[in-house]
């Protein structure tokens, strides 16, 4: 049915398919940056196109071994297309934080993300030219011819490689150190490099007991013990700050919180990651920002078991794809999936169970208590799909996963009605945490995004973009802090001097702090200076003593 065909030859119409058809958001990304005009630009340009198809040549020279090859092309290619998909169609870069967000994605949300168009693109650029690529016959040669032949064919190639690069290599060596973002969109290269890492990462983790931390924790005497103290952390999802009307946007994506009394509004608050994997360990864990990685978060006892050692009683409330590590040692329940009213196809909740049977839980409080609420929030791409359709504030709304189909203006109306939808769970918290008064439960809530998202900003959408490549967009977020009357009093905290200090940078680093700081745990772990509410304290901190022994 097809003509024999030499090996080395096959290899390199691949190489060139892979390089310059399998690349289209290098190539974009490449142009955009080098933005070709004169003789010189068109010659960088070309001579990087020539580097690119011989390297893959070389590479696949080096195992092209019958059965190894055509096996390798049969994954190879399709991989690729989907990675080029999505690299197109939301404007992401492939690394090791990527694939891990890949591997600890759910279900419901890896059906969010299947597309026609990624159909498409996996079996038109990908099955079908893999299939072509094992149905062609060899040309039947000893394997001595064989050997000899590559290794020619390998010279020639990585003689013209360097020949053709060699006039380039400043400019090259210019364009990695200021677009370090350029090499993470280079497929095949990125996501097997992205996850060789992860996988090598991952193969490092030996310790199976986390190291206890925060030992010495104890909740510190109270003025008044015969009311219980509550106090909620909320764990949004995907939401920007530059889109909470209580920052400035013009639109009213705030319509309740921005009537509740006494709300705390951070205007300036930075996230620890740009995607949940990264950020949500890193918030709960203690190490700050600066401090902070995957594998010794994961070594290491967190907030919550710090609390839980100070005899504060801790609940996490799960609808999302799952705490990444963070409740393991934690009463947990997962709500993600559970057929009441608010659910919807894809095997989801939307964010009103999380609220749903809390009244009765206070009521029946024997201990302090922490309470955090993971919600679904914003997550795309998919956002028509995190709000019931009384939310839709904001028309025409995009309802397709595949940007390229809808215009922008549709696509920041979905995402700022999931906003509308975030706006009212806390309202309604709010509200739930206020009655608590009456069972003799002083409360607060803590609201914070776990990172931002990009939404069509410079052909970028989604989120998960390196932290020092990141756009503000990924990881500026919102923050609120409501704390009852109670609550404040029974703490000590001027609400005037709250207001005042919101306006000041805070970030992630923050939470760990100020949840042991509001439920009054002394720790040698705990520090004042990143605890929003220690300076705020008046003389009831003076009868509590410094919370760090």
């Amino acid at each position: 049915m097809f003509k024999p065909r030499r090996p080395e030859i096959l290899a390199l119409i691949v190489a060139i398919y892979v390089a310059l058809v399998l690349n289209r958001p290098f190539w974009n990304k490449f142009l955009q940056l080098v933005a070709p005009h004169q003789i010189a630009d068109w010659l960088f340009v070309g001579a990087v196109a020539v580097a690119a198809v011989l390297i893959a040549y070389l590479t696949l020279l080096a195992v092209s071994l019958k059965p190894l090859l055509r096996l390798l092309i049969l994954i190879l290619l399709p991989v690729t297309a989907a990675a080029a998909y999505f690299m197109g169609e939301y404007g992401i870069v492939i690394d090791a934080h990527m694939v891990r967000n890949i591997f600890e994605t759910d279900r419901g949300e890896t059906g969010d993300l299947i597309t026609w168009k990624l159909i498409a693109y996996v079996v038109f650029l990908g099955i079908l030219p893999g299939v072509w690529f094992w149905l062609v016959p060899w040309t039947e040669r000893s394997w001595r011819d064989e050997t000899l032949a590559k290794i020619k064919y390998a010279a020639v190639a990585a003689v013209v490689c360097v020949a053709v690069m060699s006039p380039f290599v400043g400019n090259i060596l210019s364009l990695g150190r200021e677009h370090r973002e350029l090499k993470m969109t280079l497929t095949p290269l990125n996501y097997i490099s992205a996850a060789t890492t992860y996988f090598r990462r991952e193969g490092r983790k030996r310790v199976k007991v986390a190291v206890a931390y925060g030992e010495d924790a104890r909740q510190a005497v109270a003025s008044d013990a015969t009311r219980k103290s509550l106090f909620v952390i909320v764990v949004g999802e995907t939401a920007r700050a530059d889109h909470f009307a209580l920052n400035g946007y013009a639109r009213p994506t705030n319509p309740e919180l921005s009537k509740v009394p006494d709300l705390i509004n951070f205007p300036h608050a930075y996230s620890c990651g740009t995607d949940t994997a990264q950020s949500v360990p890193c918030m709960f864990s203690g190490f700050g920002h600066d401090g902070f990685t995957n594998a010794k978060a994961e070594m290491r006892q967190n907030l919550l078991d710090v609390l839980k050692r100070a005899g504060v009683d801790v609940l996490w409330r799960e609808n999302q794809a799952g705490c990444k590590g963070v409740c393991e040692r934690i009463e947990t329940e997962t709500l993600t999936g559970h057929q009441v009213p608010t659910f919807f196809p894809s095997t989801e909740n939307y964010d009103d169970i999380l609220i749903d049977g809390l009244d009765e839980r206070i009521k029946k409080m024997q201990h302090n208590e922490v309470i955090v609420l993971h919600m679904m929030g914003s997550h795309g791409p998919a956002y028509w799909r995190r709000y019931p359709p009384k939310y839709e504030t904001f028309e025409p709304a995009c309802k397709d996963a595949q940007f390229s189909r809808c215009e922008l203006s549709t696509i920041v109306n979905a995402y700022d009605n999931s906003l509308v939808y975030t706006d009212h769970v806390l309202a309604r918290l709010i509200g739930v945490l206020s009655d608590a008064a009456n069972h003799g439960v002083d409360t607060g809530m803590l609201y914070v995004s776990d990172h931002g998202e990009s939404l069509g900003e410079h052909g970028m959408y989604l989120h998960g973009m390196p932290y020092a490549l990141a756009p503000e967009a990924q990881i500026h977020v919102p923050m609120v802090v409501w704390l009852s009357p109670e609550l404040r009093e029974a703490r000590g905290i001027d609400q005037s001097c709250m207001l005042a200090n919101a306006g000041k940078r805070v970030s992630h680093d923050n939470l760990f702090h100020s949840t042991l700081g509001i439920m009054n745990v002394a720790t040698r772990v705990y520090d004042p200076t990143l605890d929003l509410f220690a300076t705020c304290r008046n003389h009831l901190q003076k009868a509590y003593g410094q919370l760090a022994p």
